[in-house]
């Protein structure tokens, strides 16, 4: 219990201190004086640890000498804003200096502040703080089977999202007054406090405390995770366990939440790979440039969750089989250059470990933005050659049953005529068996990749029906698609 004294010669605005710190801050008991004669007896009867002292109540050689003597830690309140106060509130020793008026946030958080040092204080004067706490549980409880019951512990995971940050967090922890000591471990990306279980403490409350007073000193999120469940069977292990899986539930609802469970959580189960269906649907995103389906499918299908949620390890493999049709999409369109390389190799990672899914998905919305935007500056470069400049085209638009030579020659703004003397005398092939070749050169790739329906390949390489489609690539290929398909 911290002990406490206000001295305000305003009785209201002192009774007014007094109730906000009781409604504020735990395990305190205060004190009121409105006069200097009471403040002198309360420190001289009953010194405590915090003095509260409003300087307009006056002075003296006792209060002083007291001061000395107890060294409470102080915070000083004037209305003054002047060198001279701010010189007395040092040299009688204060902490700190509030001008009038000031936040009651403000106030609570210097309070707060010198709570800690108490707590500090009386840690470092004890010779065996809570040995037979510190002896009960041991780290390798956590990973081995041993038949230790954890029935009588409440675990709560304290979860930073910036993992630097947990040295400083086990130090806060370590500092915070809490109705139950906490058995700790800190951990390589949370830390789990074992508290021995307590029926009058209301857990959810404590912790939302707990995360105020972290934040209004680091300002770094963090989520807790309490795990109530007190099955009997379960040991010290299994409960560390659970815990770390309830602690993957901040990937869809972020940090800065107390979150409680009562049983173990359970993921539901989501096919990790896309669909032959979905595989055609994001070939047409990409061919068309259909920035706004690609961003509609990605809100869709991973921000939208509720419980129970999927397993978080599924939905990032979901997103890297997404990743690879957009890989594909930049090899055919030579957007492999460093910088999209870079751009690629950061997405992959950012799926792989970032922990929270929309970040995820605003990163892969923004850098397939960017892919879309590439390809069309590309087809519009003036700087490729004619027949390099049609060929990149032709890359473009090969899956279009529509596409023939009139649109080509209105695109590069030359007769078709034309064209199609160049494309003889420059590749060796006509137009049509160019964009043949085209069409031939991605069903194979569909059919080695993907178990896409022969009828679906034949009208996303651009053909009209699929009958077509297998009497063309057998002529071209040698084979008929299904046998190639299973060769490959």
């Amino acid at each position: 219990m911290i002990k406490i004294v206000i001295a305000d010669h305003d009785d209201f605005e002192a009774k007014g201190i007094q109730w906000l710190v009781e409604s504020s801050v735990s395990n305190v008991s205060i004190k009121v004086a409105t006069s200097l004669s009471e403040t002198i007896l309360a420190l001289e009867q009953d010194p405590p640890a915090i003095l509260v002292y409003d300087m307009n109540i006056g002075s003296s050689e006792s209060l002083t000498r007291l001061l000395k003597i107890h060294e409470p830690a102080m915070i000083c309140l004037t209305m003054e804003a002047t060198y001279e106060t701010a010189k007395k509130a040092i040299d009688i020793g204060t902490k700190y200096l509030l001008l009038k008026p000031f936040s009651p946030q403000e106030l609570l958080n210097y309070i707060n502040n010198l709570i800690r040092e108490q707590h500090r204080k009386r840690q470092r004067n004890a010779i065996h703080p809570h040995p037979e706490i510190k002896q009960e549980v041991m780290y390798e409880e956590l990973f081995m089977m041993v038949k230790k019951q954890a029935k009588s512990y409440v675990f709560i995971a304290f979860q930073p999202e910036n993992t630097s940050t947990i040295p400083t967090l086990n130090q806060f922890l370590k500092d915070y007054i809490f109705p139950v000591s906490p058995i700790i471990f800190p951990l390589s990306d949370m830390l789990l406090c074992l508290f021995k279980d307590a029926a009058d403490v209301n857990w959810s409350e404590r912790c939302k405390r707990f995360m105020l007073d972290w934040e209004q000193e680091q300002k770094e999120p963090v989520s807790i995770i309490i795990n109530h469940d007190q099955y009997s069977g379960r040991s010290i292990h299994e409960r560390y366990s659970q815990t770390k899986k309830m602690t993957e539930v901040t990937f869809f609802i972020g940090y800065r939440q107390v979150l409680e469970f009562e049983s173990p959580l359970k993921w539901a189960f989501i096919d990790p790979f896309l669909t032959p269906s979905e595989q055609k649907q994001w070939i047409s995103f990409l061919n068309e440039g259909n920035k706004e389906g690609i961003s509609q499918f990605l809100t869709s299908e991973f921000l939208q969750f509720h419980e129970p949620y999927p397993d978080p390890g599924l939905l990032r493999i979901r997103l890297t089989s997404i990743l690879a049709q957009i890989r594909r999409h930049m090899k055919s369109a030579n957007l492999d250059s460093n910088s999209y390389e870079k751009e690629y190799l950061d997405i992959f990672d950012t799926i792989l470990y970032n922990p929270l899914i929309y970040r995820i998905v605003q990163k892969l919305i923004i850098f397939t933005s960017k892919l879309v935007d590439a390809v069309r500056e590309k087809s519009k470069s003036d700087h490729l050659e004619l027949i390099d400049k049609c060929l990149h085209y032709m890359e473009l638009h090969f899956w279009k049953p529509e596409f023939d030579l009139n649109e080509l020659s209105r695109y590069v703004g030359r007769n078709s005529t034309y064209l199609s003397h160049l494309f003889v005398e420059k590749t060796s092939s006509t137009f049509r068996e160019s964009l043949t070749q085209l069409r031939i050169k991605e069903a194979k790739r569909l059919l080695e990749e993907t178990e896409l329906a022969i009828k679906e390949i034949a009208s996303l390489t651009g053909f009209q029906n699929q009958h077509y489609f297998s009497r063309v690539f057998k002529k071209v290929v040698g084979k008929a698609p299904k046998e190639y398909r299973m060769e490959h």
